[in-house]
Formats: C-alpha cells, structure tokens, sequence
C-alpha cells in the first residue's frame, strides 16, 4: 500500500477534520495514515448527504459546497496530478461504486 501525504491550509485541514468520521479524525490529528478509500468516501459522502436525506438536489450541493469541492481537489491532485475530479465526478454515483483504483493510505499536513 502506497502512503501519499497531502498539504492542506488550515481552513482546509479543519473542514477536512469536520468531514471525517471520528476513528480518521483522530487518525488525522495523530499524524498516522488513514485509508485512501475510507478517507475520500467520508468526504463525498458528506459533500453528497443534503441529497441523500431528501431536501437538496444535486445542483445545489455542487453550487453551495464551493470550499469542500475545491479542497477535495487540492487533496486529489495532490495524488492524481492529471485529474483533480478524478473524486468529484464520483459525487452521486452509488456508494458502492465509489472507485479508487489503487489502495493507498494518506497521511494530512496542515500548512
């Protein structure tokens, strides 16, 4: 398993933290390698959730999620650097089709 590290700033870092479950949020905070696939589900998931629970559309979370949208890109550049939507163009699609082609474990940097 390949281990990336990825920069964020410290407004993305703390959205970040916000978005993941508490196991890879502390995980995260303690410096120690969280599951590529586990990691970027949380965040799609949560980016996607208005949708899910019935009272948005998914035009609306795309237009109103501007900054998780663009750190899920800085975050997928960082490990895809010719497709930053590799992620976001999985935003909708079935859970359980949720692709990352390679098992990968990440380690977050606040900048």
């Amino acid at each position: 398993m390949e281990i990336c590290e990825i920069t964020l700033d410290a407004k993305q870092y703390d959205l970040l933290k916000s978005m993941l479950n508490c196991d890879r949020r502390a995980n995260l905070l303690r410096k120690i390698p969280i599951n590529g696939k586990e990691l970027f589900y949380d965040v799609l998931h949560e980016i996607y959730s208005p949708v899910i629970d019935g009272w948005s559309t998914r035009e609306i979370v795309l237009k109103e999620s501007t900054d998780a949208l663009n750190m899920l890109r800085i975050m997928t550049k960082q490990i895809f650097p010719n497709d930053e939507d590799y992620f976001v163009r999985q935003i909708g699609k079935k859970w359980k089709n949720f692709r990352l082609e390679e098992d990968c474990a990440l380690i977050i940097y606040k900048n």
